[in-house]
């Protein structure tokens, strides 16, 4: 009995600390559809910038760098919407019924922190040749040369003020401008214990189908079973 009661404490302390990976795998997997969400948005404004025709007689490298900003833009964007809606979609499948049971769950946290940062670095990306097609695009269509050096007065202006806000919140919030690591979930302590399998799974792999009807029959004491020796029929 005391064996039961030892075995249920560690079971008790596990479920706690998937408990407390879980709340990390929420945190990243929330991050990602965030990115996820704003890169659609951003992936419909530049679409419909490949739409619109580019006028006729305009700069042939002003043409080229515009749409090679706008092109690299919708390529970032589509890739990170793919990367996030699978990262979704199959994160939280490989922790819940991952084969190595607490070490997947382990193994699938530390996936989606490693790609979080490339992931964030080509969003980042993805701005950039954003903001570097809007100026091309200011330019691209005519109007005169006082309006077109007004409307980049402001976006360098806009630039600068984004630059500095995230800075101020990468160095507030995020406890670094490049490196944003920190205390995860996993108890050490516990580490010996992720390498048990499924019960359920070994002994039904394990263990002939004969097997468990003849030890069903013949232990004594449960549900359907004889005693060595008893008939059904008694004369």
């Amino acid at each position: 009995m005391l064996q039961l009661f030892k075995n249920c404490v560690i079971t008790e302390a596990t479920l706690n600390q998937a408990d407390v990976r879980q709340r990390e795998l929420d945190f990243y997997t929330n991050n990602y559809w965030i990115w996820g969400g704003t890169s659609t948005v951003m992936a419909g404004f530049v679409f419909a910038q490949l739409t619109n025709p580019v006028p006729e007689g305009t700069n042939f490298y002003l043409e080229t760098t515009y749409l090679v900003c706008t092109a690299m833009c919708l390529g970032l964007d589509l890739c990170i919407i793919t990367w996030t809606v699978l990262c979704c979609m199959w994160g939280p499948g490989m922790a819940l019924r991952g084969p190595n049971g607490m070490k997947s769950f382990h193994d699938t946290v530390d996936f989606l922190k490693t790609e979080q940062q490339s992931i964030y670095l080509t969003f980042i990306s993805s701005v950039v040749t954003y903001f570097l097609s809007s100026c091309c695009i200011v330019w691209v269509y005519p109007s005169r040369d006082t309006v077109n050096f007004a409307c980049m007065g402001v976006l360098f202006l806009f630039l600068i003020v984004i630059l500095y806000l995230q800075i101020r919140l990468e160095m507030a919030i995020g406890g670094s401008l490049f490196s944003h690591e920190g205390p995860d979930g996993r108890i050490a302590g516990l580490q010996k214990f992720e390498e048990v399998a499924d019960l359920d799974s070994y002994m039904a792999s394990v263990v002939p189908p004969e097997v468990h009807a003849q030890g069903t029959v013949l232990q004594s004491g449960m549900y359907g079973s004889q005693a060595p020796g008893s008939s059904g029929d008694r004369r």
